[in-house]
């Protein structure tokens, strides 16, 4: 049974949930990866540091506090932020190159004709 990149991220939130700390996470992530590379036959293909970084990433991303990293109070707490994509204003999102703002525009007068 294919084991796909979702399904590691999935596995990844389930163990850093519930697991006591993060390295208790890793070493269940990484024993659950072996395992299933073993059952596959193909043993040699679990990478422990591509591992532990894509556990750090999700355990980031899993912070509830992570907009605050890129994002004002100000910002958040704007119209515009609630209506529509506002880039941040602290510190540039990794990935991909900004997009230019989504308006809401169901809140815009229409134009005179």
């Amino acid at each position: 049974m294919p084991f796909h990149h979702a399904d590691h991220l999935q596995l990844a939130i389930e163990c850093l949930r519930e697991s006591p700390s993060f390295d208790a996470a890793v070493d269940r992530m990484a024993a659950a990866l072996r395992a299933k590379a073993a059952a596959a036959g193909a043993p040699e293909k679990y990478h422990h540091t591509v591992t532990v970084f894509w556990m750090r990433l999700v355990e980031w991303m899993l912070d509830k506090d992570l907009p605050s990293q890129f994002y004002s109070d100000a910002v958040l707490r704007s119209d515009a932020a609630r209506r529509g994509w506002v880039e941040p204003d602290l510190a540039r999102l990794p990935g991909r190159t900004p997009r230019p703002t989504t308006v809401d525009r169901a809140s815009e007068a229409p134009p005179p004709r």
